[in-house]
């Protein structure tokens, strides 16, 4: 049964003003995997991964932002996310039913990250399941924190909740349309996320014709490698994590590096992974699929080795698949009220 987009796609309106101030667009996806962030001044990545203290951290990057929170109802104390943290002991990632604790903290970390100092915010963000909302709410107010050294404090004016996928498959559409001179054909936007698997179908004017979400996603691929792995040593499973380095490094090594080679192993599993997930998806909305003229495969799993090929005919990559969904929920923020009211 395709899920009806309108129960996930709400707004949250303004409760307060904050002055007379031209509004920032902010478009934010937050997977598994990495948090997605993108503005008018660009696109910034970071990945999945927190730690709730940093003894031995002592600066931030581009890819890891130390946080503190001064003044804001979403964590306490301090909070690093991003890359780097394998090594530690408590590290926190979206799995295993954390992604509703997690997701607002890493939201306002990765937002914090992107934004001037004193910016008001109209925001676009990806909504996994219609119940998580109430999570994501107390992301609307005003902020204060340290993130990577730097004082910032800005306001959340107003917050516009999408279905995962809907922003990848609006900017699949919008850059087809820069591009041709026809107009553009109804097409399908297939996410391989970490958590769950989500296709959304828009038709010829844009309008959206379906929108369906399976799961597990990617990081059940892992755990099944994993598995094997600890199968041929007669040992425990490594971790998702020490899977993923290895795929995402194109090592097909724990870690990235050692002596244990999966790369027969992923081999193996990547075609019955993915036929299960192909499977699920033709069940829930194979009438997407037979009525889309194109079908462009997105999210972080596009970029996994062989996916493409062990694909059916039919299906293209999109560039830069990764990015695509914030990009998109950013050209949502875009259309929200331009100016506030003090």
């Amino acid at each position: 049964m395709v899920q009806s987009i309108e129960r996930l796609s709400k707004s949250v309106a303004p409760s307060k003003a904050y002055g007379v101030k031209r509004m920032v667009a902010v478009g934010v996806a937050v997977g598994n995997h990495a948090i997605k962030v993108s503005t008018t001044q660009g696109d910034y990545i970071v990945r999945s991964q927190s730690l709730s203290y940093y003894p031995d951290l002592l600066s931030g990057s581009k890819t890891l932002l130390l946080g503190e929170a001064l003044s804001t109802p979403i964590f306490e104390g301090s909070l690093a996310i991003g890359s780097g943290l394998d090594s530690y002991n408590g590290v926190q990632t979206l799995a295993y039913g954390l992604k509703g604790e997690l997701y607002a903290r890493y939201a306002l970390l990765a937002i914090a990250a992107a934004v001037a100092d004193g910016a008001t915010i109209n925001l676009a963000v990806s909504l996994p399941t219609s119940q998580m909302q109430p999570l994501i709410e107390p992301l609307m107010g005003q902020h204060e924190l340290i993130i990577n050294s730097e004082h910032k404090s800005f306001a959340i004016h107003a917050i516009s909740f999408k279905p995962e996928g809907l922003g990848a498959a609006t900017r699949m559409r919008e850059l087809k349309a820069r591009r041709n001179l026809q107009p553009v054909p109804s097409f399908a936007a297939l996410d391989f996320g970490g958590g769950n698997c989500s296709i959304v179908g828009l038709n010829e004017d844009g309008k959206v014709a379906g929108f369906a979400q399976t799961t597990p996603g990617v990081l059940a691929l892992y755990a099944d490698i994993a598995g094997a792995v600890a199968a041929h040593q007669g040992g425990i499973a490594p971790t998702d994590d020490a899977v993923r380095l290895g795929v995402e490094l194109g090592t097909f090594k724990l870690n990235g590096y050692g002596e244990t080679d999966f790369k027969e192993i992923y081999d193996s599993t990547l075609p019955q992974w993915l036929s299960s997930r192909l499977g699920e998806i033709q069940a829930k909305a194979g009438d997407i699929l037979d009525r889309s003229a194109a079908k462009v495969v997105c999210g972080g799993g596009a970029n996994l080795p062989g996916l493409m090929v062990a694909l059916p005919s039919g299906f293209v990559k999109a560039n830069n698949p990764q990015q695509l969904e914030s990009q998109g929920l950013l050209e949502y923020a875009k259309r929200m009220e331009a100016f506030v009211d003090g």
